[in-house]
């Protein structure tokens, strides 16, 4: 998932595999195996008699079929549905069944089992499990059995942005006309139709479904038949697929055009784009970058495409991108509009074999879907004119590092032990399962060679091909094409919060050698850098690349063409997954010798070391002003990660004297013509950061020089603060970027509008609790502005202020902000008062909201203003230590 298919009826798909480990070589730091352990039961919540799953279904009954018809019109917002479910049962004297279910009406069920045919009630089990349940009037197993169930649900429709419509059966309108499309991951598939919803499983399903006549009906598999009913309506059956999880199940319905992209890849599998009525003409570079993206996956993993058909489907507003099999959906604005395709196509196709093909068998493991999707989309691409550049990959490696310094980060491989099962389950898609996970790879990739390693992936692919397997699968793998201390490593990895944290030290007594110390038990694959001495450096070898496994204590000789180093780079080509923490003046190597990511990942050293108070204001300064003052992008870029992590330590009162100073710094960077048109990406990533932080400080010279090129120009992040500045007339601005997100205005008008609204500065930020008080603007359009002045340092009090003061608009029961929204964008707050503000305001709300995790979501804000406030108070004097280093040149000029 995009926040991608599986071997649909193939008939080269062996016998699953059962799921369990095999011998592993690897004996250190055991990974959680989610298919071993009992499911939890809670006697307290059970039915008198009755002991109800609390997390997983009993492992004693699993599905091995299903017969399911719908009959949906997106016209309407219920369906109906029938299904039979053939199940096995494993042991002798099985009394009760359970099953999932959320949001349906059961009409009837009947069981038939060793002949008998009977009516059974399918009780729901305790509030919120989401389950349904009987005790059997006499025991069965061991056999099979089947459940035939009639029930009804409803169809959701889209009312906001918060992803809360896109479970299960939801519609959208484009043109005019209804659109329905499914969304069965993680846990909706229950809302779909009463099923074992577990990845563990993955049965075979036969899929029928009954449409209004014009309707394009689609789904995972290929249509088997179809035909008119007597009612006017048609009738489609789907070919049936062989192993489907049942989060991976998917249809789609509506007055689509359909685009042939043609045969593409090994299997010639035929692929196909369905849009809404009238955007055929605007997918060519979809129908363009198709194959070769195919192309280059099916030469990484040495495999076809495990698909028999493959429709993309554009969903007019969606959270991204999904992943099933045979019909992938992607937000409009990706497959119609072309925004980041490349990147997501290839994140959701190699899904069909990363998830799809080999799966997870539960949540807690779902590292081995998105981070390989993530890091095989990023390793694919490398070559395209889209490929992730340094800045770009840093800027994913940043979101991991952000997530690893959560107050409560958790690992890659962690238990889910929540009985609010579905909230916690979702809360697993978050930066740690694609970022990081995506980083941790790449970095054991660079580590033992990218020949080695896509041997590992190869051989875990083709040995589990169509089963549900848990990270042992991996490891086993990893080790066997390497060695078993490579897989143990990982391992240690998986079950590890935070980023590594490795302290390196040079000792030349009495021979060269790096002495390395990884804390918390991990053991980090870490490449060191240093200068060589041998004649070849005349010819431009300057350098050795060296590595090694780090653990608790470790002393790696360096190479004998290195001798007593006058400097080290602990993490050779910034590719590393770890902190470095210098020991030793010997280790501090010139910026020159940095390479553009190595730059960038020292900056992430200084400011982790920043955000977690282990490194003094006045150090942090002189790191940033070397890497600031080496007129370098990338030394500036890293520079910036500096300054970022410095930012929420600077109060109010600090802040002009902090903006001026980043401005004096910076000013090469601060002039007309750099800020009106960069020259590249990095240019332009440069500018918008310094704004941000900086802006206040810019000379009204400066302002008046830029007005005129960016005045009423559309623009995005730091550049819309920068034209919001340079604009002579805001309040007439302001005016017109309300008036941009009227019902009449269209989706681009409204979303330019909001953008400009939320670069507006600290005094605007009241105006627009105003009116969304005075209803001049709606909650959701009032809080999108409000939530980026909340993540901006410059205007974050302000807009506190503001959302206080409309506290009561912004979460109307009808059309409010939900409360966890609030909450995350609250983390950003940094001051005793507004902490004290934010608990009463929400902790009564929170007290009696029915969501699961809402508690949980207010305890987690509550926890990181703490941090941020303890470490605010521990940092010092910021502007006595701003005093010490001035920038260079004349003095800065006042702010405005």
């Amino acid at each position: 998932m995009w926040r991608i298919a599986l071997c649909a009826a193939l008939a080269s798909c062996g016998p699953p595999e059962p799921p369990t480990a095999r011998a592993s070589a690897v004996a250190a730091a055991p990974v959680p195996d989610a298919t071993a352990a009992a499911p939890v039961v809670d006697a307290a919540l059970a039915a008198p008699g009755e002991l109800a799953p609390r997390l997983q279904l009993p492992a004693g009954v699993a599905p091995v079929r299903y017969e399911l018809s719908l009959e949906l019109d997106p016209d309407r917002d219920a369906f109906a549905g029938h299904v039979v479910i053939t199940i096995a049962i494993a042991a002798p004297g099985t009394s009760q069944l359970w099953l999932n279910a959320a949001d349906l009406e059961i009409t009837t069920a009947r069981l038939t089992a060793d002949g008998r045919d009977e009516v059974i009630a399918l009780v729901p089990g305790p509030p919120g499990s989401q389950l349904r349940g009987t005790t059997l009037a006499r025991a069965l197993g061991p056999g099979t059995a089947t459940l035939a169930i009639d029930y009804t649900g409803r169809i959701t429709e889209l009312a906001g942005r918060s992803g809360k419509d896109e479970e299960g059966l939801f519609r959208e309108r484009a043109g005019g006309r209804w659109y329905l499309y499914s969304q069965a991951e993680s846990t909706f598939a229950r809302r779909i139709v009463p099923c074992f919803d577990e990845p563990r499983w993955k049965p075979a399903w036969q899929v029928t479904v009954v449409v209004p006549r014009g309707q394009v009906a689609l789904g995972n598999a290929p249509v088997a038949a179809e035909r008119a009913r007597a009612d006017g309506r048609r009738e489609v059956r789907f070919a049936e697929i062989e192993r489907l999880p049942s989060y991976l199940l998917a249809v789609a319905v509506g007055p689509f055009d359909l685009v042939n992209v043609g045969k593409l890849g090994r299997g010639h599998v035929p692929v196909r784009l369905a849009v809404a009525r009238g955007d055929t003409g605007r997918v060519a570079h979809a129908v363009r970058a198709l194959p070769r993206i195919v192309d280059e996956l099916e030469r990484y993993v040495d495999a076809p495409l495990p698909l028999a058909k493959l429709d993309l489907v554009a969903v007019p507003e969606f959270f991204g991108a999904m992943e099933n099999p045979g019909l992938i959906t992607f937000e409009a604005a990706t497959l119609v509009g072309g925004r980041d395709f490349v990147a997501v196509a290839a994140h959701e196709l190699a899904h069909q074999w990363f998830g799809d093909s080999v799966t997870p068998a539960w949540w807690d493991e779902l590292w081995l879907s998105e981070a390989f999707a993530s890091w095989l989309d990023h390793r694919v691409t490398a070559g395209w004119k889209t490929a992730k550049s340094p800045e770009v990959a840093h800027r994913v490696r940043g979101e991991a590092l952000a997530a690893d310094d959560d107050v409560d980060a958790r690992a890659l491989v962690q238990p889910i032990a929540s009985p609010d099962a579905p909230d916690a389950i979702e809360a697993t898609f978050d930066a740690i399962a694609y970022e990081k996970g995506a980083a941790v790879l790449a970095a054991f990739e660079g580590f033992v060679g990218p020949g080695a390693f896509r041997a590992a992936v190869r051989s875990y692919l083709a040995g589990h091909r169509g089963t549900s397997v848990t990270s042992r699968a991996f490891l086993d793998a990893l080790g066997a094409a390497t060695r078993p201390e490579v897989a143990a490593a990982l391992a240690s990895n998986l079950g590890h919060a935070g980023t590594p944290v490795v302290g390196l030290a040079v000792s030349c007594t009495p021979t060269p050698v790096v002495v390395a110390s990884a804390r918390d038990g991990v053991i980090v694959p870490v490449c060191v850098r240093a200068p060589t001495t041998t004649p070849e450096a005349a010819h431009g070898h300057t350098s050795v690349r060296q590595c090694f496994l780090a653990g608790s204590h470790t002393v790696e000789p360096l190479a004998a063409t290195v001798g007593c180093p006058a400097w080290l780079i602990g993490n050779a080509g910034g590719t590393g997954y770890y902190r470095v923490v210098p020991r030793g003046a010997a280790l501090a190597a010139p910026v020159e010798a940095m390479s553009p990511s190595e730059r960038l990942a020292r900056g992430d050293d200084v400011a982790i070391a920043v955000r977690r108070g282990e490194l003094p204001i006045r150090d942090a300064l002189a790191s940033l002003t070397v890497l600031a003052h080496s007129h370098d992008r990338y030394g500036e870029l890293a520079a910036l990660d500096i300054a970022d992590a410095l930012d929420p330590l600077v109060g109010d009162q600090a802040r002009p004297a902090w903006a001026g100073w980043l401005a004096g710094w910076f000013a090469g960077r601060l002039t007309p013509a750099a800020l009106v048109a960069p020259r590249s990406q990095l240019d332009a990533m440069v500018r918008d950061r310094l704004v941000e932080l900086a802006v206040t400080a810019l000379p009204m010279a400066t302002l008046i020089a830029v007005r005129t090129a960016l005045d009423r120009r559309p623009a995005r992040d730091g550049a819309a603060v920068l034209v919001v500045a340079a604009t002579a007339s805001r309040d007439a601005l302001f005016e017109r970027a309300v008036a941009a997100t009227t019902v009449g205005s269209t989706g681009a008008e409204r979303e330019a509008g909001l953008e400009v609204l939320g670069a507006f500065g600290a005094s605007y930020a009241s105006r627009i609790g105003e009116r969304v008080r005075d209803h001049r603007l709606s909650a959701a359009h009032a809080w999108t502005a409000l939530e980026a002045m909340l993540a901006r340092g410059e205007t974050r009090t302000a807009a506190w202020r503001a959302v206080h003061a409309a506290i009561e608009a912004l979460l109307a029961p009808r059309g409010g902000v939900p409360v966890r929204d609030v909450l995350a964008a609250a983390t950003a707050l940094c001051e005793p008062v507004a902490r004290a503000e934010l608990a009463a305001d929400l902790a009564p709300r929170v007290a009696a909201d029915a969501a699961p995790g809402v508690r949980r979501a207010l305890e987690h804000t509550l926890a990181t203003i703490d941090r941020c406030i303890a470490r605010r108070a521990a940092a010092g004097d910021l502007v006595g230590a701003l005093a010490a280093s001035p920038p260079p040149g004349a003095a800065l000029t006042p702010p405005r």
